[in-house]
């Protein structure tokens, strides 16, 4: 599908630019456990700077898990996480961590009373102090880096729309432009598609995977769709039942892999 060539944010700091000497993600016997219940198992994996990696597997595999651990919102029961050379676990919320990583959850954490571009520049608030994230909630605080992240996702024109007012589809774009404008060296997507049809799906993928791209970001996402997963990524990574099943580049992954990751049989209940 073609999408249209986004133009690059200039933020005044950027964190994009990262160290090519270290792992992107480093990721050492990380696992979670809850109870009884291992969420994920102990995995060891190295995403490179630039990487796009999907995870692939069944409802309750432990994708959502995995991802929340890299992104620094759930901590590990054991083993250890590091983003470019720096321990997850030593990392400030905030400032600090907003430049490293990003997350888009499901649920795209919009605030339904607040118009698309106060939403966008939300992603600022990291590098803000209190007085001026105050201020921006009534006079919104740098226009022209969110309305140059609204129009690369195509939805300019929607910038003083409330968010409660839009559409799945434009809210999923208000989400990935806040991203955007956060400018964090690695992207995290929870299911980022998942509430759209395939080819609003497709459109809103490409535009995510084409802005991590160019602004050479590595973005980790999980995805339902194994033809989503094979067209914008490059390495996929399938988990079942906690555990790593497979871990290749896109194009190695046999279909006979892919019905064996989501087959019912020996799949443990969510």
């Amino acid at each position: 599908m073609k999408t249209t060539s986004p133009s690059k944010i200039s933020p005044a700091t950027s964190a994009s630019s990262p160290n090519s000497s270290r792992p992107a993600i480093l990721i050492d016997g990380a696992g979670k456990t809850y109870g009884d219940v291992e969420a994920v198992r102990p995995i060891s994996l190295t995403i490179e700077p630039g990487e796009t990696v999907a995870l692939l597997g069944p409802s309750g595999s432990g994708k959502t898990t995995l991802l929340s651990m890299m992104a620094g919102e759930l901590e590990p029961s054991q083993g250890s996480i590091h983003l470019r050379g720096k321990n997850l676990a030593d990392l400030h919320p905030g400032r600090e961590l907003s430049r490293e990583v990003g997350m888009i959850h499901q649920q795209y954490d919009l605030v339904p009373n607040l118009s698309s571009l106060q939403n966008v520049l939300a992603g600022r608030l990291g590098d803000w102090g209190l007085l001026k994230s105050v201020i921006s909630l009534v006079w919104p605080q740098d226009r022209q880096v969110g309305l140059t992240a609204l129009e690369q996702v195509g939805v300019v024109d929607r910038a003083r729309v409330r968010a409660g007012f839009l559409s799945g589809g434009e809210q999923q774009r208000i989400a990935v432009a806040r991203l955007l404008v956060q400018d964090p060296a690695i992207i995290i997507a929870d299911e980022p598609v998942s509430s759209l049809d395939p080819a609003r799906a497709e459109e809103v993928m490409g535009i995510l995977s084409e802005s991590a791209r160019q602004a050479g970001k590595t973005l980790v996402a999980s995805v339902h769709s194994t033809d989503v997963a094979r067209t914008y990524f490059g390495r996929l990574i399938g988990l079942r039942n906690g555990g790593r099943e497979f871990d290749l580049p896109s194009h190695l992954v046999t279909d006979d892999q892919l019905d064996a990751l989501y087959t019912l049989e020996g799949l443990q209940d969510e």
